[in-house]
């Protein structure tokens, strides 16, 4: 088993290009022990935010070690501990992104935390129920309104539409045949419940991954000359590109219907679309290709904007008005993807609105929600549990009731 120390070494090396053959076999076999290995290595690459001075760890990965990591933590922050020479900036943001990542191996992952009045944390221990993470699981609704519950159903051919045929295979769904009826296409809707998450491949090899709490309403065959289909929540989309028929997306206005709307056209890209009602705004994020925004009334959108990758589209979920983000954090917009929380300059609020569809809990707050910003990122299979351990190492107080979680003044 790797020791801490060790895994330090061989990544701080390969950020700086430094591995030798040996190095780099070692690094390699530990990247081969686990996908979550693999998973928080990628990871690396995609840090950006200087998060903590980097500390030397001697406890082994699968030991028990987080309550001496969360102190360690407190003791260089308030600079009871001596820390590294910086020399440059480079250097730090390597160093932070190693330390950050390190954290995730340990199993807990560093929440920074930033409170108007700065008092020192007081935390309200609760052992909760151990409410596992968001797993695969889906309802899919039937062009004749019947829905089938996909979370524990074996792969194969679960219903025909018109001679289209929905296959499920290793927690994926996908459409294969193209129907006995092109002209007159039949609409299915895939929905996620809080606590679930799932991939579809549409009928035009269209990759979508759905986050908790979303839907899409797509046809069993793409008939005309578009591919058209309506979103809620969050989706990720890998677009097959298809000059002849432009991929659109309507997005569910934020009042569930009336004449305002969102509506991205696409050619062949990937982007992730973040659309919870509850949220302030739709934001669309860009990872490769070109997609067009546009917002308002369908007889009368705004002037569209067009994304070039790397930029964020945010959308007032009421007045549809669009403001660009040309230098977006793409790493944050698609953490839930790649199997991580991203809280980087997140409020309480917005933090707590995850856990609520990841989890399926409710969040209540007693007196006000109070003004705490976080900062860091997890990995987001962590159980209930194990995340509010991390909350209580900062001055956030609560208690738990069944699938209640209560914040606290």
């Amino acid at each position: 088993m790797m020791l801490i120390n060790d895994l330090i070494d061989l990544l701080t090396k390969h950020l700086q290009g430094n591995l030798t053959e040996a190095e780099q076999a070692q690094l390699d076999h530990w990247l081969t022990q686990s996908e979550r290995n693999r998973r928080l290595f990628n990871s690396i690459n995609d840090e950006e935010q200087l998060r903590q001075w980097i500390m030397a760890y001697h406890q082994e990965v699968e030991e028990d070690n987080e309550a001496l990591i969360m102190a360690k933590i407190k003791q260089q922050i308030s600079g009871s501990q001596p820390v590294p020479p910086v020399l440059k900036i480079n250097t730090w943001r390597r160093w932070a992104a190693v330390a950050a990542i390190l954290l995730l191996v340990a199993g807990v992952g560093y929440f920074g935390w930033n409170h108007k009045t700065q008092n020192p944390p007081v935390v309200q221990h609760a052992t909760p129920a151990d409410i596992p993470p968001a797993r695969d699981g889906a309802i899919l609704t039937l062009a004749d309104g019947r829905k089938v519950v996909l979370d524990s159903l074996g792969n194969g051919v679960i219903a025909t539409e018109k001679g289209t045929r929905v296959v499920l295979q290793n927690g994926e769904l996908a459409y294969n045949g193209a129907g006995s009826n092109a002209a007159m296409p039949m609409h299915n809707t895939l929905t996620t419940p809080r606590g679930r998450q799932f991939q579809l491949i549409l009928p035009d090899g269209t990759k979508a991954w759905l986050n908790a709490e979303s839907e899409i309403y797509y046809p069993t065959v793409f008939s005309g000359n578009e591919r058209r289909v309506q979103i809620a929540g969050e989706v990720y989309f890998e677009v097959k590109h298809d000059k002849t028929k432009p991929f659109i997306i309507n997005i569910l206005p934020h009042n569930g219907g009336g004449p305002g709307g969102s509506q991205l056209e696409v050619l062949g890209t990937q982007f992730n679309v973040n659309a919870y009602t509850n949220e302030a705004t739709i934001k669309t994020t860009l990872v490769e290709g070109r997609l067009k925004v546009l917002a308002g009334s369908p007889i009368d959108y705004h002037s569209p904007v067009v994304l070039q990758p790397g930029q964020q589209a945010q959308t007032d979920n009421h007045t549809y008005h669009i403001k660009l983000e040309k230098n977006a954090d793409v790493g944050k917009a698609i953490a839930w993807k790649n199997g991580f929380f991203n809280f980087e300059d997140a409020s309480l609020e917005e933090v707590m609105r995850q856990l609520e569809r990841w989890y399926d809990i409710e969040v209540v707050y007693e007196k006000g929600i109070p003004d705490i910003t976080f900062g860091g990122k997890m990995s987001n299979d962590v159980s209930l549990s194990g995340l509010l351990k991390s909350l209580q190492q900062m001055d956030v107080h609560f208690r738990v009731e069944g699938r209640k979680l209560i914040v606290l003044p």
